[in-house]
């Protein structure tokens, strides 16, 4: 079986994932919209043209009774054009218009780190689940095996009449409760592995092995993660420019204010011929030139509602900003408190497991020699299980947290 490091899957997850492609894509539209064509600031050109045959038939009376007639007489035209047309002044707003573009396509940016940061994060707490769920696996398997030897110590005892049948029976059934046991585990490790593989857009079924231990990192104090907030966290930065655009925002509303001067020119070629009357054909040739002028004199009141909704938004904005920056720091605050706890737990743990291990190779021994009852026996041993189950629900947690610490830090991606 083929063996997967977390570095490998991260590797994988961070070309493959679906999130990240899309947050790539739209970050790349973002970019593509920055340009000051978009904003306005470049002029329009374009070209027009058509072509007509007309058939007519006429009849004209003069005043002194002559008539004229014309019998499918026919008009052919021809037109031909190219007209630019350039805003010279609409009150700021492409130039407004221009750094709201290059914002949005930064905010593009920062968007897609944050996908990043977050899908990181899941890969790895994914990861770590695995090997908890394999550990907890290789835990069940050494309960099934001593289960199998208390089975076999009993079956040896019954069959020479030292061990009533009820002890056999009773170890039968823990031996059974303990595969069953197992073989969920199995399915949970399965479903484990599932749940990577669609982070990394892999086939479900894709099996793999991981490793065997959950390692820590030396992370900084409190105060040097609060401190990073503002400048590494990607949803206070995402706020803060969210209050960047309600400025702009803010700005554009006041373009009204002023006129609207723009710049035209057109050049036209035209042509007719005619089969009737006293003109025969027809060209003109030429450019045209000149200068627009507009201002809105009256709208309703629209522009002084448009201002005044945009300065509220832009008000809004900045208390989101603040309600973001309070949340991310109070979430610091107790994930960091609940890391201490977990890592000391941990150590606690660990000791009470070695404990555990020895107190049931002890009770093992005086079962053999027959100073302990199987149900007193069958306690120490689901002790030693509940202590093997604290230590790795202990150590997942804390890479939990650690993990979710690095992330909202932003620090995940240095030290993936």
């Amino acid at each position: 079986m083929a063996r997967l490091s977390l570095e490998d899957a991260i590797t994988t997850g961070l070309e493959k994932n679906f999130s990240i492609r899309i947050s790539k894509n739209n970050n790349e539209i973002a970019k593509n919209n920055n340009t000051v064509g978009n904003a306005g600031l470049l002029p329009s050109v374009g070209i027009n043209g058509s072509a007509r045959k007309s058939i007519i038939t006429s009849e004209t009376e003069a005043v002194g009774g002559a008539v004229t007639k014309t019998n499918n007489g026919g008009t052919t035209a021809l037109a031909l054009g190219a007209a630019l047309d350039w805003t010279l002044f609409d009150g700021f707003k492409m130039f407004i218009q221009k750094d709201k573009l290059g914002l949005l396509q930064k905010q593009g940016e920062t968007s897609t780190r944050v996908a990043i940061e977050n899908t990181l994060s899941e890969i790895i707490v994914t990861y770590y689940s695995i090997i908890q769920n394999k550990n907890r696996l290789k835990v069940l398997q050494d309960a099934i095996n001593f289960s199998n030897k208390r089975k076999e110590l009993i079956m040896r005892k019954f069959q020479i009449g030292s061990a009533s049948e009820l002890a056999y029976l009773q170890s039968l059934t823990d031996l059974n409760a303990d595969s069953t046991s197992f073989l969920r585990q199995q399915v949970t490790l399965k479903n484990a592995k599932a749940d990577l593989n669609y982070l990394l857009v892999a086939d479900a079924a894709y099996d793999y092995d991981v490793s065997d231990t959950i390692t820590f990192m030396v992370l900084p104090d409190y105060k040097t993660l609060v401190s990073s907030l503002t400048l590494s966290n990607g949803q206070i930065e995402l706020a803060n420019q969210n209050s960047e655009i309600a400025e702009f925002n803010y700005r554009l509303t006041h373009a009204p204010k002023y006129p609207n001067v723009a710049f035209f020119t057109d050049y036209n070629l035209n042509r007719s011929n005619y089969d009737f009357g006293s003109t025969s054909s027809y060209k003109s040739k030429g450019p045209v030139v000149g200068v627009s002028f507009s201002y809105s004199v009256f709208d309703g009141f629209n522009r002084k509602r448009n201002i005044a909704n945009a300065l509220i938004q832009k008000e809004n904005n900045k208390i989101q900003l603040q309600q973001v920056t309070k949340d991310i720091e109070a979430q610091v605050y107790q994930l960091y408190n609940n890391y201490q706890t977990n890592m000391k737990l941990v150590k606690f743990e660990s000791e009470n497991l070695k404990i555990s291990r020895q107190n049931t190779f002890i009770a093992f021994e005086k079962y053999r020699l027959g100073e302990m009852s199987d149900i007193d026996l069958r306690l120490i041993q689901i002790k030693q299980l509940e202590a093997e189950n604290s230590l790795l629900l202990a150590q997942f947690q804390a890479k939990q947290i650690e993990t979710e610490l690095l992330r909202i830090s932003g620090k995940i991606l240095s030290n993936k």
